[in-house]
């Protein structure tokens, strides 16, 4: 009977615990189409857009870098075991990466995570997207290297509207 009453106890704890916040919620300024533009290289963009699926409760974030036939798909979604947010991105090379991020004020952080190539070979990356307005974010990458942390790309993006892809 102890027993039951704790299991009960734990479970609705469980159930009605803090819950991370809906990735819908924490990416609503995102949400829509986007055009980056890589630092040092105007010849390649990147085309991405960000659309709530399953009611909010995830968002779904797909890229094309162009001109290559480069690109990706990202579900961002709530862990509510850890109580964070959590990403899984998909590259169409075969390459993919999952990771953790949160909001910090006007910007989206991306904890260290490992992205692993098509080959098997890893990185260690970290990235964190600022916010500058209705129309403008930028995201600034970095790569461990020998133990540090180097820049590994930047990108500013402006609002657009959806390409044919």
């Amino acid at each position: 009977m102890i027993r039951a009453l704790a299991l009960s106890l734990l479970f609705t704890v469980c159930a009605t615990g803090a819950r991370a916040e809906e990735p819908a919620t924490t990416l609503a300024p995102l949400i829509g189409c986007w055009r980056g533009v890589f630092d040092g290289n105007s010849g390649i963009h990147d085309e991405r857009c960000f659309e709530p699926m399953l009611a909010g409760r995830h968002v779904r974030d797909t890229h094309f870098v162009r001109p290559t036939a480069y690109g990706g798909e990202t579900i961002y979604s709530s862990d509510n075991t850890s109580d964070a947010l959590v990403f899984s991105y998909y590259a169409s090379d075969g390459g993919f990466a999952r990771g953790v991020f949160r909001a910090d004020g006007q910007a989206l952080v991306f904890d260290a995570h490992t992205y692993v190539g098509p080959d098997g070979r890893f990185q260690y990356l970290r990235s964190r997207w600022t916010i500058e307005g209705a129309d403008r974010f930028v995201v600034t990458s970095e790569v461990e290297r020998d133990g540090a942390w180097r820049p590994w790309g930047r990108i500013t993006y402006t609002r657009a509207e959806p390409s044919s892809r």
